[in-house]
């Protein structure tokens, strides 16, 4: 009669077999996921040919299309409640890299500090003394009358007075693949999200750039650099850092020879 017990000599082919099992399966480990932080750049989106953007609302992002392709998007955050970015079918008429808001600022004293912050020059009458110092906004690109995208601070829901803000290295990626003139549609939902390839990884900021809100560490340091935090529009967001009013401004650079500020016919500054 078979004994039903294997003997020692006749385990060891069997632990070797679990072994060599064990291996190749702690060997098998799925790549890490990449990160998605809502951006995306494909080479395309350098293609000297006729651009399209496209923003969506619910979303919180805008895209950019090339030959009919997503080949940019980005987070944004676009007009609060009272100042909402309305939909329809516009053009840029204005690239300005170094735009100042005409209407919104600090008004500032003569060595720069500011006096009164929050402003909107239509309302608030300057303090003896004092002058309107324009909240910064570069890479502009007008669309629809006072409204533009432009690099600026993103809490995470709709804070601006009605522009679109991007973080900074994807507003300057929009502003030099945007060619003047282009169309710039704005929707409900352009269902941008849906059109991200899987795969593709995001786009890295510049070390020690900030301007998507990543938890308190991040509005720490904004409030360090001396940005005030306000109250948000939306019931239950945390505060939000105003990007308008630094607490000393700096002089303005001087735009370099050859810097151009280009208008559609028929349009201005505003």
């Amino acid at each position: 009669m078979t004994s039903p017990f294997l003997s020692p000599v006749q385990r060891i082919p069997l632990i070797l077999l679990a072994a060599a099992c064990l291996s190749q399966c702690a060997s098998e480990v799925a790549p890490p996921a990449k990160s998605n932080d809502g951006t995306y750049w494909s080479a395309e989106a350098e293609a000297e040919v006729p651009a399209k953007i496209v923003i969506s609302i619910e979303e919180q992002h805008v895209g950019l299309f090339k030959n009919g392709t997503l080949v940019g998007l980005s987070p944004i955050s676009s007009g609060r409640e009272g100042h909402g970015t309305h939909p329809g079918s516009f053009s840029v008429t204005e690239k300005d890299q170094e735009h100042r808001s005409s209407w919104y600022g600090a008004f500032v004293d003569s060595e720069g500090s500011v006096v009164q912050e929050d402003v909107d020059v239509r309302k608030d009458s300057a303090p003896a003394g004092s002058k309107f110092m324009g909240a910064s906004m570069n890479w502009f690109m007008r669309f629809n009358g006072a409204i533009g995208m432009h690099q600026g601070y993103l809490p995470g829901y709709p804070a601006s007075h009605g522009c679109i803000r991007l973080p900074g290295h994807m507003a300057e990626l929009f502003y030099k693949a945007t060619p003047f003139g282009s169309p710039v549609q704005v929707k409900k939902n352009g269902e941008l999200l849906a059109q991200r390839p899987h795969n593709a990884p995001s786009v890295p900021a510049p070390a020690g750039a900030h301007g998507v809100a990543s938890g308190t560490s991040s509005l720490g340091r904004q409030i360090a650099s001396g940005l005030r935090p306000v109250t948000p529009d939306v019931p239950g967001a945390p505060p939000a850092p105003m990007t308008l009013a630094p607490a000393r401004l700096a002089p303005t650079p001087k735009k370099p020879q050859g810097t151009q500020t280009l208008y559609l016919p028929g349009y201005g500054p505003q």
